[in-house]
């Protein structure tokens, strides 16, 4: 639905429309007025018009009634209504241009079968009321003429939609692989640190401490210069031990995810996007469940922007304060009104919750933005 609802009023789509409306519009009135109708005949005719346009510009309208698709079913009967009031108006047959750019629209609103029904049926008051109401002869060819031309062009915007869910499934699919394959790339990393530690700890630490005890053993039972030799080995013994356990624990501190490289991968490769990423220097996060729930907000945040807002840029700042680990994401584009939460902000709700974190949504005239919390206390292994 909302890859035919439009922003901008200079986009193709809409401009097309426009363009289409407005030579058909002027054409039948250049040739009412030149053939003597009455003015107020003429009059009417423009109104209804006007009308036509003004309706159809709502209709395509996001901002106007967000979400509200029965309204916008509505408003096209209303549409289809004006241009059959234009039949009566106006004996000339080509009018039914106008019926043609309402068809286009059916399939973001019906299924494709269903489409192409309707289509049909908007044939039926050319053939009627040009037949019966004016009088003209062999109508039928010019209403099969038409009713060709909206099936045409119900499978072809059908067709163009299709493709273009097909394309967006594909680039979703490959921000999920790609925030997936950097989330693995962490974890394998992290995974790496802590086996490595572990077989620094379990293998020379336990010669080390073996060697120490038989060290010590060996200085009790010799006399002399000799116990000083194996006194002084005995310590040196020791001090290797304690060197070694302290870099096994560094190696296990220093086995955080680097979330700012895991996000750069997701956003590099985004179209139509500016992104701005702004993370912490000394940022430690040490779980790979708390690094997954920020790569999917952030992964959530941009289907959003990209697919709902249409917007252009986005913010991403990830800062440690004290015990809590902040992460603010703004985007800009078509801001609704009220919020809605939908199933992808429930599932970033969840998401955060389940670490004993919290998000907050709020709007603004300019921003959508989103605030995740969460304690590092409270998931810190």
């Amino acid at each position: 639905m909302r890859k035919f609802l439009s922003q901008n009023i200079f986009r193709l789509d809409k401009a097309s429309g426009i363009v289409t409306w407005l030579v058909v519009s002027t054409l039948c009135v250049v040739i009412m007025h030149n053939n003597d109708f009455p003015l107020s005949q003429i009059a009417l005719a423009i109104v209804l018009y006007l009308s036509y346009i003004t309706v159809w510009l709502i209709i395509v309208n996001e901002n106007t009634i967000e979400g509200a698709q029965g309204w916008r079913v509505g408003l096209i009967a209303f549409a289809f209504c004006i241009v059959v009031g234009i039949y009566f108006v106006v004996p000339l047959s080509f009018n039914s241009i106008l019926m043609g750019i309402l068809s286009g629209g059916l399939p973001y609103f019906l299924t494709i079968r269903l489409a192409l029904v309707v289509g049909s049926l908007l044939s039926v008051p050319l053939f009627l009321i040009f037949q019966y109401y004016w009088g003209h002869e062999q109508t039928y060819i010019s209403a099969l003429l038409f009713w060709t031309f909206n099936m045409f062009a119900i499978i072809m915007v059908n067709t163009a939609k299709k493709e273009t869910e097909a394309r967006e499934q594909a680039q979703e699919v490959s921000r999920r692989l790609i925030s997936t394959q950097a989330l693995l790339n962490e974890a394998n990393k992290q995974s790496e640190r802590v086996r490595i530690a572990r077989n620094i700890h379990d293998l020379l630490g336990h010669h080390l401490t073996a060697l120490t005890i038989n060290l010590q053993v060996a200085g009790i039972k010799s006399e002399g210069e000799v116990k000083q030799n194996i006194e002084q080995c005995h310590k040196l013994a020791k001090l290797l031990l304690s060197d070694v356990r302290e870099a096994v624990s560094e190696i296990r501190d220093k086995g955080q995810v680097d979330l700012k490289k895991a996000l750069s991968e997701i956003t590099e490769q985004i179209p139509h996007i500016n992104f701005k990423l702004d993370v912490g220097e000394h940022l430690e996060v040490d779980s790979i469940d708390m690094a997954d729930a920020l790569i999917k907000c952030v992964q959530e945040s941009i289907t959003n922007t990209l697919k709902h807002a249409k917007g252009h840029q986005m913010e991403v700042t990830l800062h440690q304060h004290e015990n809590e680990l902040k992460m603010q994401i703004k985007n800009d584009g078509n801001i609704p009104q009220v919020l809605r939460i939908g199933n992808g902000l429930k599932g970033m709700q969840e998401r955060i919750e389940a670490l004993m974190g919290r998000v907050a949504f709020a709007l603004n005239t300019t921003h959508f933005v989103t605030t995740v919390t969460i304690p590092l206390a409270k998931v810190t292994p």
